[in-house]
């Protein structure tokens, strides 16, 4: 029997997990710190999405957003103008965490992730098009920009919609995508109300 015949009974190997990638990722670093730019080249292959959920998850608990939100603006800019793999700076690729910080960042992500992947699946696939993934990118960068917003816990929900957005388009989930972009509408609501009561504020102060 000729060996080369493919056995046509044994199931396809599945893709890799998004989560048992970062965990790797975290474990076989043996650095004191990791740049930026090691993270990015470790997850590329996996587009923006493995990337802007890495980065825009912390934000929801650490006050990191300037450190890791200007990488996700310029990601999703990038997505918007419709390039397929990410690119930094030279600045932005050497910035860099303890370990201790990344190892952190990493088990908040993974333990997220580990419980999305369950029930995310492909659906609602016109919504993953290459012509709505620019489309949805502007509206990223829209809410990264938001996220941005120096406002006490105004980052929370824009980065939380990010990560969900960001895991609909690595499975190709169009529910996720618009789950996502309602949370980072929610989070735009939050943060144009708070700006919009430190302004009335500062009127009735001044006499304006």
């Amino acid at each position: 029997m000729d060996s080369s015949i493919p056995d046509l009974e044994t199931p396809a190997r599945a893709p890799e997990r998004t989560s048992t990638i970062l965990a790797r990722l975290a474990t076989e670093n043996e650095r004191h710190t990791i740049d930026v730019g090691t993270i990015v080249d470790a997850l590329y292959d996996r587009s923006f999405g493995v990337v802007i959920i890495l980065f825009a998850l912390p934000n929801t608990v650490f006050p990191v957003a300037w450190v890791l939100g200007a990488p996700i603006l310029l990601f999703t800019v990038q997505m918007a103008v419709g390039r397929q793999e990410p690119w930094l700076p030279t600045f932005m690729r050497r910035q860099s965490f303890s370990q201790d910080t990344f190892s952190k960042i990493v088990g908040y992500a993974v333990r997220y992730l580990s419980k999305i992947e369950a029930w995310l699946k492909p659906r609602w696939n016109f919504l993953t098009t290459n012509r709505m993934e620019k489309v949805i990118g502007v509206y990223m960068t829209l809410l990264t920009i938001v996220l941005l917003v120096p406002v006490p816990f105004g980052n929370a929900l824009p980065s939380f919609g990010l990560a969900i957005i960001a895991a609909g388009l690595l499975e190709k989930d169009g529910i996720a995508i618009i789950v996502g972009s309602i949370v980072g509408l929610l989070g735009t609501a939050y943060v144009l109300t708070v700006i919009g009561g430190i302004w009335t504020a500062v009127e009735t102060f001044l006499g304006l």
